[in-house]
């Protein structure tokens, strides 16, 4: 009776922690999952940096253009 008992608790026990692996192990594919979609979103959802700075550069360049021609203006 008592190896009956012992039995039983170890399945119910294997069980439980069989359970609780396969609840993890499709957690982490699930991130797995969005991480790859994230990645591939990436490239069309934001701008990288060095295009950024580089468009910036290029406002910056703008404005001061205009700055100019403003000192010109109110220069006459």
């Amino acid at each position: 009776m008592d190896q009956n008992l012992y039995n039983i608790a170890v399945a119910a026990s294997g069980a439980g922690i069989g359970w609780f692996v396969k609840v993890v192990w499709d957690a982490v594919r699930e991130l797995q999952d969005d991480l790859k979609e994230l990645e591939r979103d990436l490239h069309i959802n934001y701008v990288a940096k060095d295009d950024y700075r580089q468009d910036i550069v290029e406002i910056k360049n703008m404005v001061k253009q205009i700055f100019d021609k403003l000192d010109r203006k109110a220069d006459k």
